[in-house]
């Protein structure tokens, strides 16, 4: 199989709203409900030799690592997701493949793959072939026709690849490693392995949501202190065992929020770093029904960075960043 990707002409809308209305169509067509540690992206230095790459939830599905289930994730690289922080550049001709171990069961269908700057700023719009290796059906290979190029913020090179296959995962759930090849590829030229945490069922996925606020970023916002965020905070809750269950929020007495389920508490929405609150805003049922909450954050008296954290019972959590600053006179 091969999938020539070229986002430049295939939209005919911004790629960044293009790719959101697209994933978030075919979740409700295929009737699904609309990762990992602290967020999606790991806060770790640049290697000398091919990049540590985390495999994680893609954002807005909960059963691509669960068994039995084809097998879709990000792949992630080590680099902050920060935008002003640049991501990985890469030249025309690169190759990357990414090998399954013998426990995954290669299958014909679906097959493709998005160059990511991070979720909020959507897919690179860079032409790119995603194939089956002929000789090894569990070897994916992503080949660039363009280069990727880190440029101002909201555009920093490449930190992230959503890949999406028919590969069956496991029957059972546990660790697996996949071998990950970046040839002709700068400064990700080099091997190294990721690991694959398999899960026994899809799991609760939360992740942010970026559609409301036409592909800016939530996340990373600066703001004043004392001062309110320019945007609100939005979180997309998807139940894969449950059918459309009614998502909102609830304060809690500590300043955290509640998340619930049919009334029901499923999760939390917590604060770290310098002090901020959170306001829960209430959605009418059309947006509660698709798993989407809303939180507006103000800053307090101290600079620094905050966390805003969501988190789900048994399932992921998702952290947005929040960055407070002294006014200027």
């Amino acid at each position: 199989m091969r999938v020539e990707h070229d986002w430049k002409n295939r939209w005919n809308v911004s790629p960044v709203r293009a790719y959101a209305r697209f994933d978030h169509l075919r979740r409700l067509l295929a009737g699904a409900a609309l990762f990992a540690a602290a967020a999606i992206f790991p806060v770790m230095p640049a290697r000398a030799a091919a990049p540590q790459v985390t495999v994680a939830h893609q954002v807005m599905v909960g059963t691509g690592l669960a068994a039995e289930h084809p097998f879709e994730c990000w792949l992630v690289l080590d680099k902050s997701s920060d935008p002003t922080v640049p991501g990985y550049e890469v030249p025309a001709g690169a190759t990357f493949r990414i090998t399954f171990p013998k426990a995954f069961t290669p299958k014909p269908g679906m097959l493709g793959a998005v160059m990511l700057h991070g979720w909020a700023q959507g897919p690179i719009p860079v032409k790119f072939t995603t194939t089956t290796d002929t000789k090894d059906p569990r070897t994916v290979v992503i080949q660039l026709q363009e280069a990727i190029e880190p440029g101002p913020a909201e555009r920093p090179g490449l930190k992230a690849i959503h890949l999406r296959t028919s590969e069956m995962n496991p029957v059972k759930a546990g660790d697996y490693p996949i071998a990950i090849e970046f040839v002709d590829a700068g400064p990700l030229s080099g091997k190294t392995q990721a690991i694959a945490h398999i899960t026994s069922k899809p799991v609760p996925n939360v992740a942010a949501y970026n559609e409301l606020h036409h592909g800016k970023d939530q996340d990373w916002q600066r703001v004043k202190s004392g001062a309110a965020a320019p945007l609100p905070i939005d979180f997309l809750v998807t139940l894969p065992s449950a059918p459309r269950t009614s998502v909102s929020l609830k304060a809690a007495g500590d300043g955290s929020l509640t998340i619930l389920g049919d009334g029901q508490p499923i999760g939390s929405i917590t604060t770290s770093g310098v002090p901020i609150t959170l306001e829960p805003q209430p959605f009418g049922p059309g947006f509660a029904r698709l798993g989407i909450v809303e939180v507006h954050a103000k800053a307090g008296m101290t600079t620094g960075t905050a966390q805003i954290t969501a988190a789900l019972k048994d399932g992921t959590r998702y952290a947005i960043h929040l960055i407070v600053e002294e006014p200027k006179d």
